[in-house]
C-alpha cells in the first residue's frame, strides 16, 4: 500500500513538471517572435538629425502666429485655387474677420484660437468640394480645424440688368456684322479696336462720333458725287455708298439705339468687346472668366433658338436634336449637312414650291427662311454670329436648350443653372504671440 502511494506522488510530480515544460516551450516560441519583430525595428536606420529638425521646424511653422489679414488672404487664395470666383462683384465668396482670439487647452498646452464663422462659398460642386477638402485636410493650413459645414443647392438666375447687358451686347455685335455684310467688308478699315485703348457708347449720334469706324473718309470709300455723305462705317445713320453707283448714297441704320449703357470696341474682323467704361485698361470687360463666358454662350444659343422659332412661326421644332437622341452638337450650321436645332426637316416639308434649292432644316446659322407669303422664294438669315460653339447643345421641341461639355450626353457633363452653396466655420490654432 505504501509503495502504491509513493508511485502516485511521483506521477503527480512528473505530470506537473511536464505541464511546466510545455508552457515554457510556448513562451519561448512567443519570445522568439517578439525578438524577430524587435530585430526588424532595430535594423531600420534611425532618422537623421536633419530630418528630425526639419519635422520639428515644420510643426513650429504650422503654429506660428499669423495676422488676421494674412489668414484671410490664405483662405481667399485656397478658394481661388479651388476654382471659386472670388471677385467681390461675383458674390460667390464671403468671409468675415474673426473676433478676438480665445484660449483652448489641447493636451498639455494652451493655444490662442481664432474662430472664423459664416464663411460662404458658392460655385460648381467640384470647386466647392475642393475648397472644403483643402481646409479639412490641412493641406494649406495645417492648424486649421473644420468645425461645421452646411451644404445646399441654389438655382442661378439672371438679374434683369444682366439680361439687358447681354441683350445689348448681342444687338451691337449683330449690327456690326450686318453693317459689314451690307457694305461688302471683310475688314473694317479704321476700327475703334482694343489696342486703341478707348471704348465708346456712342453709336453715331453725332457726325463726329460713331462705332465701329468714324474715321474712314467718304472719298476713301469711293464716293465720286457732289454731295457730302458722312464719313466712316457707323451703325446709326450710316451713309452707305453703293459700289454700283458711287455718285449716290443712302442713309441706313443697323441699330435703333443712339447710345448704349455699356462701352464697346471692335476689331477689324468685326469682333466686338464690351466694357463698363471707356478706358479699357481700367474698365471691367464682359464676359468675365470661363464660367461667365460659358453662361453667356448658353444664353446666346437659347435666345437664338427662340428668335428662330418666332421668325419662322414655330410653336414646336419639327425634328429637334433633343436630349433623347443622345447626341449634342457644337455646329450651329457651318456645313449644309449639319446644324442646330433641326437640320433634318426638308425644304418641301416647310412648304417650299420654287425651283431653287434652299437649305433643309431650321438652323441658327445661314438658315434659309421660306416666306409663308411666297413659298417659291427664300432668304438666308443667321440668328447667331458663330457657326460653331465651344460647348455642345441639345434642344427640345419647345425650344428648351441644354448645354454639355461633349457630344455624348450619356457621358458628358451637363451644365445646369444650379450651384452648390456652402457655409462653414473653422478654428485656427497658433502659438502665443511674443510677450503674451
Amino acid at each position: 500500500m505504501g509503495f502504491l502511494f509513493l508511485i502516485g506522488i511521483i506521477l503527480i510530480i512528473y505530470i506537473a513538471l511536464g505541464a511546466v515544460y510545455l508552457q515554457q516551450g510556448l513562451k519561448q516560441t512567443d519570445l522568439e517572435k517578439q525578438i524577430t519583430k524587435l530585430s526588424a525595428v532595430l535594423s531600420r536606420p534611425l532618422p537623421s538629425a536633419e530630418k528630425l529638425q526639419a519635422e520639428y521646424d515644420e510643426v513650429n511653422r504650422s503654429f506660428a502666429p499669423l495676422t488676421v489679414k494674412a489668414i484671410l488672404d490664405i483662405i481667399l487664395d485656397i478658394a481661388k485655387k479651388s476654382g471659386i470666383e472670388v471677385d467681390a462683384d461675383a458674390g460667390k465668396f464671403k468671409i468675415l474677420p474673426p473676433g478676438s482670439p480665445t484660449e483652448k487647452q489641447v493636451g498639455g498646452g494652451s493655444y490662442p484660437v481664432l474662430s472664423f464663422g459664416g464663411i460662404r462659398v458658392q460655385g460648381d460642386y467640384d470647386s466647392v468640394m475642393a475648397f472644403i477638402s483643402d481646409l479639412d485636410s490641412g493641406k494649406t493650413l495645417e492648424t486649421i480645424v473644420l468645425k461645421s459645414v452646411n451644404i445646399s443647392q441654389t438655382e442661378l438666375k439672371l438679374k434683369i440688368g444682366e439680361e439687358l447687358r447681354r441683350e445689348e451686347f448681342r444687338e451691337v455685335s449683330f449690327a456690326v456684322r450686318d453693317m459689314m455684310t451690307d457694305n461688302g467688308l471683310s475688314e473694317i478699315p479704321a476700327p475703334l479696336d482694343y489696342a486703341g485703348g478707348i471704348a465708346t457708347n456712342d453709336l453715331g449720334s453725332k457726325l463726329t462720333a460713331g462705332f465701329p469706324d468714324n474715321t474712314t473718309l467718304f472719298t476713301d470709300k469711293g464716293y465720286t458725287g457732289a454731295d457730302a455723305p458722312r464719313d466712316g462705317y457707323v451703325l446709326y445713320n450710316h451713309d452707305k455708298i453703293s459700289t454700283d453707283n458711287t455718285s449716290q448714297f443712302e442713309t441706313v441704320s443697323y441699330i435703333t439705339i443712339l447710345t448704349t449703357n455699356y462701352y464697346y470696341t471692335s476689331e477689324a474682323d468685326g469682333t466686338v468687346r464690351q466694357f463698363d467704361g471707356p478706358d479699357v485698361a481700367t474698365a471691367i470687360e464682359y464676359p468675365k472668366g470661363e464660367r461667365e463666358a460659358r453662361r453667356t454662350e448658353l444664353y446666346n444659343v437659347s435666345l437664338a433658338v427662340r428668335d428662330m422659332m418666332t421668325d419662322d412661326g414655330l410653336s414646336e421644332i419639327p425634328a429637334p436634336l433633343d436630349y433623347a437622341g443622345g447626341i449634342a452638337t457644337n455646329d450651329l450650321g457651318s456645313k449644309l449637312t449639319a446644324g442646330f436645332p433641326d437640320s433634318t426637316t426638308v425644304a418641301a416639308d416647310r412648304g417650299y414650291t420654287g425651283a431653287d434649292a434652299p437649305r433643309d432644316g431650321y438652323v441658327l446659322y445661314n438658315h434659309d427662311k421660306i416666306s409663308t407669303d411666297n413659298t417659291s422664294q427664300f432668304e438666308t438669315v443667321s440668328y447667331i454670329l458663330m457657326p460653331t460653339t465651344k460647348y455642345y447643345y441639345t434642344s427640345e421641341a419647345d425650344g428648351t436648350v441644354r448645354q454639355f461639355d461633349g457630344p455624348d450626353v450619356a457621358t458628358a457633363k451637363e451644365y445646369l443653372d444650379i450651384e452648390t452653396l456652402v457655409t462653414l466655420a473653422v478654428d485656427l490654432y497658433s502659438k502665443p504671440l511674443a510677450g503674451d
